[in-house]
């Protein structure tokens, strides 16, 4: 029996600029095969330049799935603390061309993890004290915080620039890493009270048809590295080696999904995303950071989804775009009135 698809036409988009690219390749295939068996027109647009950016506007798609944060044609505007950044989000905001997932101002609060941190807290979600450093900006014994500290880039994601030396015990281990970050991610740093407890991922899809949010948190448990600390960091992502459980206790999987929820929230996201959270000794649920653009693949969003609910990866795409799909016309009904 031959599927009748849905005329609607999707783009999906994303870019080979620099580490600016959140769709690798294979993802794009696999979202192209999914999305293809429902709907009449869907194509890839890879945005180098702005001129390729013009002309995706000009092909005025029904819904961009988005794998970009921002947009910099040149190397100022590339840097993870320029001011000419091209929101992704904004840009098709202007043309009114509708995308998955949050938009400009949510996107650069989650962008910048301290920021993120400072909304979540003023909004009431409980989140570790940091500060943010530069090789050489504070003296021995001048650390705002005690150790031991958490060190992270403040703009990557996917846990860039993590690794067994992020978790540092003394002065000296924070000058080495706050300087190998700066060097290696060409960015300042995160620093944070290192939280002991248990790590948390959690999926959030909004369905917009029933004005709710779907909740999906699983438990993440990394090898021990070479220190014999468990922590999730980039080269762990890479190879997979971490391990995801579901959450049987109900009332710990009810904390965790309010602070996920209201972090979300929080942020003024919407669509979709996922919000990373972490317990502190007392066994109270941190906000680590979010992820508004998390990957459209079979990792960390789908392994939340599926866990939760035993559903396909086909299913959570099409209800993220569904989803979409729901949140413009309910848009558009409501600028008539």
């Amino acid at each position: 029996m031959t599927r009748v698809k849905n005329e609607k036409y999707i783009e999906i988009v994303t870019t080979r600029i620099d580490n600016l690219n959140l769709i690798p390749d294979r993802t794009l295939a696999l979202l192209h095969k999914t999305l293809n068996k429902y709907y009449a027109k869907v194509e890839i647009s890879i945005i180098n330049s702005e001129r390729e950016l013009e002309e995706l506007i000009k092909k005025k798609p029904d819904l961009v799935i988005s794998g970009i944060k921002y947009l910099g044609f040149n190397i100022s505007s590339i840097k993870r603390d320029s001011t000419n950044k091209i929101w992704f989000s904004e840009y098709l905001d202007k043309y009114k061309i509708p995308y998955t997932g949050s938009s400009k101002n949510s996107i650069e609060l989650e962008f910048d993890k301290s920021k993120a941190k400072d909304r979540v807290a003023k909004y009431g979600c409980k989140t570790a004290p940091f500060f943010i450093a530069k090789p050489n900006q504070y003296t021995k014994g001048t650390v705002p915080l005690n150790f031991p500290l958490f060190i992270k880039p403040l703009y990557e994601g996917d846990s860039r620039g993590i690794d067994s030396d992020s978790l540092v015990m003394n002065f000296n281990e924070y000058q080495r890493k706050v300087s190998a970050i700066a060097e290696d991610q060409g960015t300042v740093c995160l620093v944070e009270k290192y939280l002991t407890g248990k790590e948390y991922t959690v999926a959030i899809l909004q369905n917009f048809k029933n004005i709710d949010y779907d909740v999906f948190p699983i438990e993440l448990i990394a090898e021990k590295n070479i220190k014999g600390n468990r922590m999730l960091g980039f080269a762990d992502k890479i190879a997979d080696n971490e391990l995801s459980l579901l959450i049987e206790d109900e009332t710990l999987k009810n904390s965790i999904s309010q602070l996920a929820l209201h972090s979300f929230k929080a942020l003024g996201a919407k669509g979709y995303g996922r919000i990373d959270i972490k317990m502190d000794e007392h066994g109270d649920p941190c906000f680590l950071e979010a992820n508004l653009v998390p990957g459209l693949g079979t990792g960390y969003l789908y392994w939340c989804y599926h866990a939760n609910t035993g559903l396909t990866y086909e299913q959570m795409i099409l209800q993220i775009v569904q989803n979409a799909f729901e949140d413009y016309s309910n848009s558009a009904r409501r600028k008539t009135f």
